[in-house]
């Protein structure tokens, strides 16, 4: 007789069991959709940095091809020389929201005592993007900002 009662007792433990091996379950696959979007964020913005770094790596190349004329390319706000009319446009389609925040170009001439003797161009490349879900965060976080220096040396 107290093995029948035993059995009544244990009714519906299986059951039991069963909702919560789903709900440990559960919480793995929602913990693994989780770091899967954390990961395709990382992703997305080191992507973008490497595309900051691509372009003002460019950009800097093209002044050590062009060094007498590298004056030509300082730039930090007002109209666009010509000769960064194209670089512009390209940093403006590869970086996200780099239309608000306009890239920086300041060429500093320096003179170095040595020896030897030289003259060269302090070139500083700084761009700006932002990621379009913080674009539309209130309150608004800083932008992303990469700067690169070089020297390039004179003529």
């Amino acid at each position: 007789m107290t093995k029948g009662l035993y059995r009544a007792e244990q009714r519906g433990v299986l059951l039991l069991e069963a909702l919560i091996g789903i709900l440990l379950f559960s919480i793995g696959i929602l913990s693994v959709v989780a770091l899967q979007a954390t990961a395709m964020k990382e992703v997305t913005q080191a992507k973008i940095r490497s595309d900051a770094g691509l372009l003002a790596n460019q950009l800097i190349g093209q002044i050590w091809a062009n060094r007498s004329g590298a004056s030509a390319y300082a730039y930090c706000s007002g109209s666009a020389p010509a000769v960064l009319t194209a670089w512009i446009s390209e940093v403006n389609t590869r970086l996200p929201n780099s239309t608000l925040y306009k890239p920086c170009v300041q060429v500093t001439p320096t003179a170095y005592a040595g020896p030897p003797t030289y003259t060269a161009n302090l070139v500083t490349v700084t761009l700006s993007w932002q990621m379009p879900d913080e674009y539309s965060r209130l309150p608004r976080p800083p932008a992303h900002s990469l700067t690169f220096s070089t020297l390039v040396p004179c003529c």
